[in-house]
């Protein structure tokens, strides 16, 4: 049986010159990125990489969860997604086959709007509009 472990960390990390906090704090992780740019980079890099591994996200699940750990993503200081230990993913992570990672955008999206109202708003249109088109394709048939 493992035995959980304690992190506690401070470290920068710099990826493309953009500073990526990491922090241990106990049992938990917190990687803390300032663009998706620098997390996709940062992801595509690591040992977990797409490329180098079929499965990446299940296999980091099961180091985490055997060691008592978790990992939380945050984006500019906001939660986005969390995996390992206590992970619970929903119907979005099932949606984007993400298997154990449990994702929450809300804070994130919910700045973009703030920040920039009229691309939102472009967006939920371009949403609506698309969910009508799929709507009248599925009824029309």
């Amino acid at each position: 049986m493992s035995r959980p472990l304690e992190v506690l960390a401070d470290l920068q990390l710099a990826v493309d010159g953009e500073e990526i906090s990491i922090r241990g704090e106990g049992d938990r992780l917190v990687v803390d990125l300032p663009s998706l740019r620098a997390g996709r980079r940062l992801v595509r890099s690591g040992p977990f990489a797409l490329e180098t591994d079929p499965d990446p996200m299940t296999r980091l699940h099961d180091v985490l969860e055997g060691t008592g750990l978790s990992v939380e993503v945050r984006l500019q200081g906001d939660p986005v997604a969390r995996a390992g230990a206590g992970a619970e993913p929903g119907l979005l992570s099932r949606a984007l086959n993400l298997g154990p990672v449990e994702l929450r955008p809300a804070q994130s999206v919910r700045r973009v709007v703030r920040r920039r109202p009229i691309l939102a708003a472009a967006v939920i249109v371009g949403l609506v509009v698309l969910l009508g088109w799929i709507v009248r394709r599925l009824g029309g048939d």
